[in-house]
């Protein structure tokens, strides 16, 4: 608590706001009129609703003009009131951060009357934003996963990134953006995995109320994203007691069966147990005036693997997996003007059995992957809104926020040294390997201040982010030993030895095997200014501008990064032709920067020393030139007599990574052009062009020849040039490119009438050399390295294969990126029957990813060069599916008892959406080499272009609820 009201009081001295403070109500807004349309000043416009303690009211000014402001999502009745005139009712729904607009006429009447009209408009023509609203109607209709960001992929948009692992697998991306360029943001936290920039918080929705999805256009107020932002509520109290008890289940036994087996080395799907159930109730302590909320949810699976490799093989390997999920909120209506809001959330998950990631496939002995896997934490969060008089909000927020991911052994010989084999497909004998203890911690507090001066709403805001990591990263036995496959060579096997050192370890006699211990920290300050000023009652121009100083220090609390000058514009327009808010043409422009994710700072400014040593011994880590010569690696094997080079092993990193002078942030510069129609009530169409590119990224590059790494921005200072891999060459470092253009359609129906709809089309091209802060397929499967990816460590891995004699190979970096989808169809709906079963649908088609002829690096041991041009072996094949969704309320007495069925992919198409792209599994000494399919010839590999993970079997989910 004493972490809370800190962060809460850094925030109060200043008058400001910020990315988090603004989302977790929306506005109403609009004028009211006569019969021939001419102003009514004076007149009580009141808003009331169940989700709204008490009422807030407003008096409409001289032009006719109401805003009814801190309007938690839902629906409200909107009346209006003046002497001489029949009261007005109205029925407006407003959505998490959105203005709904609200025209009112008003006739003369003798005597009082009460006159109920339709809903307000669908389109916000004020708005520049792109994104989608879910609320809870879709939210308890629709068919999805039970982690939140599962109904996301909805959204116009947004797809499934391509990756090789399933810890980064079916994550969100956004225009072209990675799934680690997104904000994620619950009851005003900044939830974003500190260490990654992922997902940090899982919660099912039982919990949520509403969420908006931000995938473009976005003002100055939001920002620590170059991708989208996913904002969520909880679900508060009322003034009425509310609950029920619940229970999902689903296993193998309820889905279809497996149509691949043992289709590659990393185990096959031999079905899962799951039971998820829990409870929730919310009502108040004090009507009107303190409502409460909690819920509990236990989520209990267990995955069966069936081994497809190494000497366990036909055996099953499982995991148990525990998940722990709560939510509680209370609300407190100070006064009718002032309230507080204490939000706690978490998400801890224990994980035993089998770890099936990069560093631990399930092709070795148990030893090798029987582990324990925490992840996950709490949130804690306090929010006070405040409205004094009628023009002026200030709001303040304290946050913190807890998480983990910590791998650990689970059997008593897996602290060994571990072996990786190449000669046999890199299978895994000895102990555990990688081993991580992985703790973080963030600290938020905020204020900000909203005023309303005649036809301007102008924010100004400040924050304060504070994140901290305690992390250890070893190797068990101290070292990974790789049993080196060398072509052609036949004498006594090469091994390679990596692991952590101490600080000061010098090559070739004082290398000894140790672990990284990191306790780094960020500090991060923000502010802007924005006004949305409506020029005319038909036209409004959004504009702004946010300042971001994100400072990086390592443990010892040397300031080694100050990203200052990150300016970031934001302008747009939003234009109503039509003049009866229901068209809008609009269009943005703006620079979006990221929020560096603490990987950069644990790996590279932690003292993290990590030697690669060569000889002819499984054990000893004595260098041998010999052996690195064998192996290839000319720098290990010539270039002794430094610190970092030996005559057969070399260290990477130094004490910590040095920083260009000068360093600036990464950003994302978009373009949205766009038009939105309300084609008849609550039905809208919409044309959107959007781009997107990279102007400037921040990468690490080896920048001497000691083997110190350093972090630049690419093209600029010293990162002008690259070595090669043999360090007796420089090159032009490239310009980073990543650069998108889309074409969306997309169509919305509120729902209305017993029904509602989403459906898209998105035509997209996805070109460049660099995918962005996460790389599928040139990281070890399993891995992200945000902003120190292995593509600018040198000049080589834009090529074919390594510089020979001062030559380079051919540039084969530039092309189709990992995420590049050129045809995108969604439809998503909901149908309510007169007999209340509820019909619910998600379905999509999309064109595949491009595939890539990868080769290995022998240097690092992975796979950095892309011996064709990216995208030149063609695409993965197209891929359709369904989810359909049934539930039926069935009224007992004062509760409901609600059946549920879930299907998911109802066609069973289990097509393949990630493809093994390595091409070798040694390094060829011509590029050129052409491999036969399902040839292991030659150092090539047999494996190429066979699916790594396909979508999943048909597959049927039981749910049960009893509430009232």
């Amino acid at each position: 608590m004493q972490r809370l009201l800190r962060a809460l009081l850094l925030g109060l001295p200043l008058l400001s706001s910020s990315l988090l403070l603004a989302q977790t109500t929306g506005d109403i807004s609009g004028r009211v009129s006569d019969e021939q349309g001419g102003a009514l000043p004076g007149v009580t416009v009141e808003a009331r609703s169940p989700a709204f303690q008490g009422a807030r009211a407003a008096i409409s000014d001289a032009t006719g003009a109401f805003r009814l402001i801190l309007l938690p999502p839902g629906t409200y009745k909107v009346s209006a009131n003046l002497q001489g005139f029949a009261r007005v009712e109205q029925t407006v729904v407003v959505a998490l951060g959105k203005t709904a607009t609200s025209e009112i006429r008003m006739s003369a009447a003798i005597r009082e009357e009460v006159i109920v009209s339709g809903a307000a408009p669908v389109v916000d023509t004020s708005s520049t934003t792109v994104g989608t609203n879910i609320d809870n109607q879709k939210i308890r209709s629709l068919p999805t996963g039970r982690n939140y960001t599962s109904i996301v992929q909805i959204s116009p948009g947004v797809s499934t990134q391509t990756s090789n692992t399933e810890a980064f697998a079916n994550a969100i991306t956004v225009y072209g953006s990675t799934a680690l360029e997104n904000s994620f943001v619950i009851d005003g936290v900044l939830t974003s995995g500190v260490e990654y920039g992922a997902q940090g918080k899982e919660l099912n929705y039982e919990f949520i109320q509403e969420l908006d999805v931000k995938t473009g256009g976005y003002q100055a107020e939001f920002g620590r994203s170059t991708g989208g932002i996913v904002n969520v509520i909880t679900k508060s109290g009322g003034n009425e007691f509310h609950g029920e008890v619940f229970t999902y289940y689903d296993n193998n036994s309820l889905q279809a069966n497996n149509k691949h087996k043992n289709e590659t080395l990393f185990g096959t799907s031999e079905g899962f147990n799951r039971l998820d159930y829990g409870a929730d109730l919310g009502g108040y302590i004090l009507k009107d005036d303190l409502w409460f909320f909690g819920a509990y949810d236990r989520v209990q699976n267990t995955t069966k693997q069936l081994l497809t490799s190494g000497p366990n093989i036909g055996e099953r390997a499982d995991t148990d997996s525990t998940r722990d999920l709560a939510s509680a909120k209370l609300t407190w209506k100070i006064t009718s003007s002032h309230s507080l809001v204490g939000s706690f959330f978490q998400d801890p998950r224990d994980d035993v059995g089998a770890v099936n990631d990069g560093a631990h496939p399930l092709n070795g002995p148990f030893e090798t992957f029987i582990g324990t896997q925490k992840f996950g934490g709490r949130d804690y969060s306090l929010r006070y809104n405040g409205l004094f008089g009628s023009n002026f909000v200030v709001a303040a927020q304290g946050a913190v926020h807890h998480e983990q991911n910590s791998v650990l052994p689970g059997l008593p010989g897996g602290d060994e040294i571990q072996y990786v084999d190449q000669r046999v497909n890199n299978a895994q004998t000895g102990g555990f390997g990688l081993i991580q203890e992985k703790k973080f911690k963030r600290y938020l507090g905020a204020l900000s201040a909203t005023t309303y001066l005649s036809n301007h709403e102008i924010k100004g805001g400040f924050e304060y982010l504070e994140d901290k990591a305690d992390v250890v990263k070893r190797e068990s036995g101290g070292q990974v030993v790789t049993i080196l496959d060398i072509l052609g060579y036949t004498g006594p096997p090469v091994y390679q030895h990596f692991y952590w050192t101490i600080p000061t370890a010098n090559l070739p006699d004082n290398v000894p095997t140790s672990q990284l211990n990191a306790t780094p920290y960020h500090r991060t300050f923000s502010f802007y200014l924005q006004d949305s000023w409506r020029v005319l009652p038909s036209l409004t121009v959004n504009a702004g501008l946010r300042y971001d100083n994100q400072k990086i220090y390592s443990g010892d609390g040397t300031q080694q990064i100050n990203l200052t000058g990150s300016w970031a514009p934001r302008i747009g327009f939003a234009w109503d032709p039509t003049n009866d808010s229901r068209t809008k043409i609009f269009g943005s422009f703006g620079y979006f920067y990221e929020q560096i994710p603490m990987d950069l700072v644990i790996r590279s400014y932690s003292s993290e020393r990590q030697p690669t040593i060569y000889n002819f011994d499984p054990t000893s880590i004595v260098p041998d030139a010999t052996a690195a010569a064998i192996a290839g690696d000319d720098t290990a094997a010539t270039l002794p007599g430094t610190p970092a080079f030996g005559g057969g092993g070399k260290i990477f990193g130094g004490f910590n990574d040095l920083t260009d002078p000068g360093l600036k942030g990464q950003y994302v510069r978009e373009v949205i052009l766009g038009a939105e129609r309300e084609v008849i009530p609550n039905f809208a169409v919409g044309a959107r062009l959007i781009y997107r590119d990279l102007p400037r990224v921040v990468e690490d590059y080896l920048c001497d020849l000691e083997f110190d790494y350093c972090v630049g921005n690419p093209t600029r200072g010293r990162m002008r040039s690259l070595f090669s891999l043999d360090v007796n060459s420089q090159f032009p470092a490239p310009a980073a490119k990543r650069i998108y253009k889309a074409f969306q359609l997309d169509a919305t129906k509120r729902f209305s009438d017993h029904w509602s709809v989403l459906a898209s089309y998105l035509y997209s091209k996805l070109q460049g050399n660099y995918d962005g802060l996460f790389a599928p397929y040139t990281q070890p499967r399993g891995t992200a390295d945000p902003n120190i990816s292995a593509l600018y460590d040198y000049y080589d891995f834009f090529t074919a294969g390594p510089v020979k004699n001062g030559v380079a190979q051919p540039f084969t970096a530039n092309g189709y990126l990992s995420n590049d989808r050129r045809h995108q169809v969604k439809v998503s709906g909901v149908y309510v029957t007169p007999f209340n079963l509820s019909l619910g649908i998600v379905s999509y088609y999309r064109t595949g990813t491009p595939i890539s002829r990868i080769g290995l690096s022998g240097a690092y041991n992975r796979y950095e060069f892309f011996l064709l041009p990216r995208g030149s072996e063609g695409r993965i094949p197209a891929d359709y599916e369904a989810d359909l969704h049934l539930g039926y309320p069935l009224q007992l007495g004062p509760v409901t008892l609600t059946t549920l069925v879930d299907v998911f992919n109802v066609l069973n198409r289990q097509r393949a959406v990630v493809v093994d792209q390595r091409y070798n599994i040694s390094e060829f000494d011509d590029p050129r080499q052409t491999c036969a399919r399902g040839s292991g010839a030659n150092g090539c590999n047999p494996d190429f272009g066979t699916a790594l993970a396909r979508t999943s079997p048909t597959s049927v989910r039981f749910a049960v609820k009893l509430g009232f």
